[in-house]
C-alpha cells in the first residue's frame, strides 16, 4: 500500500512502516494546496494526518484514498462525513495522548496561579520582584471543575487529586462506581461552575458543544475563576470570553486553542484573546511531547497494518461507521453450506423484496464445510416469512432465523 505520512511523526513508526514493505511519502511540512497535489499525483490508499486539515477537496483529489488516519484522538480537521460518502475509512488513535494533554493543562494551572510567564519575562529584562509573586494563592484544597470526563479529562482529576485539590466533574455519562475510584464528585454543569475556581475542558467538538463557553456560562463562573481549555477552540465564544476577561480584572484564562490558528506550522498570528494579558496562551501543542508521539505512532501503525492485512479496523478506532443500535435494522442469521453462490442467492432474494444489506459477518466452521452469516439489513419486516420461505428452498441453505 501506498502511505503519505503529512505530520511530524514517531520516528519508530515511520521505520516500522518502511520495514512492512509500505510505499511511504514522508513529508511533515504537506497542508493545504502541497497536500492537495501530493494527493492528485502520488493517490496513496492512507493518508496519515496530526494537525493538518483534510477537507472535501482533498478527499475528491484522489479516488484511490480508502483510509484516513488521524495520529491523535479528535478528527474534526477531517471532513469525516464527505469520506463516509465516498466509502472511505477514518480513524483516530483514542487516549494515546491523554497524558501528554493533561500534563498540559495542569502546567497552564499552576503557571497562571504562580504568574511563571510575567516573572521570567521580568528576570529577562533584569528586574527582581519577589514581592509581586508573594501573594499567589496556591491550588491546594481549591476545586477544579472538570467538563467532559474521557481518558484525558481522568488524566486532570488524578493529576489534581494528587495536588490536594477537589474534584468535581460534569459529563453526560455516569459510570457507577467511578467516581469513588477516583475520588471525585458528579455534579451538573451550572453547580459546576457555581462551586469551581478553576474550570477545565475536556470536550469533544460537536454540534452540541460548539460555542458552548458563551455569556452565560462565564456568567455562571466565579469573578476570579480561571478557565483552561485544551480541547477545542470553537466550543468557546472568543468574543464572550474576551468581555469577561475585560469585565472581571481577576478572571485568567490558559488555552492551547484558538479560532482561526494557522494551518501552517510556522507562521505569524495576530488573534485578540492569545495576545490579552491575563491568557496564558500555547501553540495547539496539548499532545506534542515525544512520549505522546510515540505512543500515537504505535497506535497508527498497528491501525495501518491491520486495515493492510485485514481491510477492516478495530471498533475503538473507526470514528466514521454507521451505529448498529438503529431500531430500524433488522437481524438474519442465515446458516448455509460453504459453497460457491450461497450467499449470492441470498443477497438476491433480499433484492426482489427490497431489503438492503447494511452489514454482514459471515463466520465459516472447522472442517471449511458449514458457515454462519449475520446479516443486518433495513427494509419492510412484515416481507420476513415470505424471505424466510424463499431462502430456506436453497438446499444449500440449512437454516433461517430472522429477528
Amino acid at each position: 500500500m501506498k502511505i503519505i505520512v503529512a505530520d511530524a511523526f514517531s520516528p519508530a513508526g515511520i521505520e516500522e512502516l518502511k520495514a512492512s514493505g509500505a510505499n511511504l511519502i514522508y513529508n511533515k511540512d504537506l497542508s493545504d494546496a502541497s497536500l492537495l497535489d501530493a494527493m492528485a499525483s502520488e493517490k496513496p490508499d492512507i493518508l496519515v494526518v496530526r494537525s493538518t486539515k483534510v477537507p472535501a477537496n482533498i478527499i475528491d483529489s484522489n479516488p484511490a484514498l480508502q483510509l484516513i488516519v488521524r495520529a491523535g484522538a479528535g478528527y474534526d480537521t477531517i471532513d469525516f462525513v464527505h469520506a463516509s460518502k465516498k466509502g472511505i475509512y477514518v480513524a483516530n488513535c483514542p487516549g494515546k495522548n491523554a497524558n501528554a494533554v493533561a500534563e498540559l493543562t495542569v502546567g497552564l494551572m499552576l503557571s497562571i496561579d504562580r504568574r511563571t510567564a510575567e516573572g521570567n519575562a521580568l528576570l529577562k529584562e533584569g528586574k527582581w520582584n519577589k514581592g509581586m509573586f508573594a501573594s499567589c494563592k496556591g491550588v491546594r484544597g481549591r476545586t477544579i471543575g472538570i467538563i467532559g470526563f474521557g481518558n484525558i479529562g481522568q488524566a486532570v482529576c488524578a493529576a489534581a487529586k494528587a495536588l490536594g485539590m477537589e474534584v468535581i466533574v460534569s459529563t453526560r455519562t455516569h459510570k457507577a462506581g467511578l467516581d469513588k475510584q477516583l475520588g471525585f464528585t458528579y455534579a451538573s454543569t451550572d453547580d459546576l461552575l457555581a462551586k469551581s475556581d478553576i474550570v477545565s475542558l475536556h470536550t469533544p467538538s460537536t454540534a452540541e458543544t460548539k460555542g458552548m463557553v458563551n455569556k452565560e456560562f462565564l456568567g455562571k463562573m466565579k469573578e476570579n475563576g480561571v478557565l483552561i481549555n485544551t480541547s477545542r477552540a470553537n466550543v468557546v465564544d472568543e468574543e464572550a470570553l474576551l468581555a469577561k476577561l475585560e469585565a472581571n480584572k481577576d478572571f485568567w484564562v490558559g488555552s492551547d486553542v484558538f479560532n482561526g490558528e494557522p494551518s501552517a506550522k510556522v507562521a505569524d498570528f495576530t488573534h485578540a484573546l492569545a495576545q490579552h494579558p491575563r491568557v496564558y496562551g500555547t501553540h495547539h501543542c496539548g499532545a506534542s511531547t515525544a512520549q505522546a508521539e510515540s505512543a500515537i505512532g504505535q497506535e497508527a501503525v498497528r491501525i495501518i497494518k491491520k486495515f493492510a492485512s485485514e481491510g477492516a479496523l478495530d471498533k475503538a478506532n473507526w470514528v466514521n461507521s454507521a451505529s448498529v443500535t438503529d431500531t430500524k435494522m433488522g437481524k438474519v442469521q442465515v446458516r448455509h453450506l460453504d459453497q460457491v453462490g450461497v450467499l449470492a442467492s441470498v443477497f438476491s432474494v433480499f433484492a426482489e423484496n427490497g431489503w438492503n444489506v447494511q452489514e454482514l459477518e459471515n463466520i465459516v466452521f472447522k472442517e471449511r464445510e458449514a458457515c454462519v452469516a449475520n446479516i443486518l439489513f433495513t427494509g419492510d419486516v412484515a416481507k420476513g416469512e415470505a424471505i424466510k420461505k424463499a431462502l430456506e428452498e436453497n438446499a444449500s441453505i440449512l437454516s433461517v432465523n430472522i429477528c
